[in-house]
Order: structure tokens, then sequence, then C-alpha cells
């Protein structure tokens, strides 16, 4: 047996040992640009655009920050990928940050409340158009 073959097994096997995860890099940006940009709680980025490069041995939490506008959390899972290993998804973020007063209807709390709110002042108008026809005598 030559040294190779010796050696190449107990390599691979040391490294299916150590736990060793391979890297993705993620194409981060922003509308408008130069938002700041957290990994797990861990600042990565100063400014949008960027590319955050993220474990591909767990999934992770994107949080993007830009004084005046909401702050964006993104999770980017670990997914089967159509080859067999494993992937994060999504492999791009691109993400239009909104300022406190603008409805964000791809975040389904606030488009809930946006919709509550909405439903609750048409409500509240029908009921008033309601008590005057009937105050009137209609």
């Amino acid at each position: 047996m030559t040294r190779a073959t010796v050696l190449l097994p107990c390599l691979a096997l040391a490294a299916a040992l150590s736990g060793c995860a391979g890297v993705q890099k993620i194409p981060v940006s922003t509308d408008p640009p130069g938002a700041v940009v957290y990994l797990d709680g861990n600042q990565v980025c100063a400014a949008t655009p960027c590319s955050v490069e993220m474990r591909q041995d767990q999934s992770h939490l994107v949080t993007i920050v830009k004084e005046g506008y909401r702050q964006k959390d993104v999770q980017v899972r670990l997914v089967q990928a159509s080859g067999g290993g494993k992937t994060l998804s999504p492999d791009i973020l691109t993400l239009r940050l909104r300022t406190p007063d603008q409805p964000d209807i791809s975040d389904r709390d606030s488009a809930l409340g946006t919709a509550m709110d909405l439903g609750t002042e048409v409500l509240q108008r029908l009921l008033e158009n309601a008590r005057k026809d009937m105050d009137a005598g209609k």
C-alpha cells in the first residue's frame, strides 16, 4: 500500500469529523442603498450593496438597518439542493426599505395590521352612514 493510499482516506475522515462547512456568498442590496447588514446579530457589512459570507451548515438571520427606515429581518434557510447537497435560500437578497409611515405588504404582520386599520376605517364610515340614514328616517 502506498503512502498516498493510506493518507487520502485519513484526510477525508478528518475533514468529515471536524465539521467543515462550506461558505456561500449571498449578495445583499437595498433600495435605498447604504443600509447596515447584520448576520446572526453581528455586523458584517457597513453599507449595502455588499456580499455576505454564510456558513452552509445552518440557517441564518439577516437583519438590515438604515436610519429613518424600518428594520428588515430575513431568514436564510438551509435547504436541500437539487444536486443532493445543501444550499442557502434565498441566494440573493434584494430589499426595498420602507419608512415607518409606509405599509410593507411583504411583511405579513405589517400587511395584516394595515388591512385591519383600513377595514376598521371602512367599517366606521359604514356605521356612521347607517346611523345618519336612520336619523334621517330612511
